[in-house]
């Protein structure tokens, strides 16, 4: 079985630059570890896991 879920990651370097990411991965260890490989001048990392892809797959009915 497939334990990766869907997680949102935000890295934000020290100029205030903001690189906003949507991965699949198995923890949010995981998560950190890649964005900090791709960011290493990242001097804060967020994440967060993302169930807003759930909605579609289970046909909730839509806001009014």
């Amino acid at each position: 079985m497939n334990d990766r879920r869907m997680y949102i990651a935000d890295a934000l370097t020290k100029d205030l630059k903001n690189y906003h990411h949507h991965l699949r991965a198995a923890s949010e260890e995981e998560v950190e570890r890649r964005i900090r490989e791709r960011y290493p001048e990242a001097v804060g990392v967020l994440v967060r896991s993302d169930d807003s892809w759930r909605q579609v797959l289970t046909g909730s009915e839509p806001l009014s």
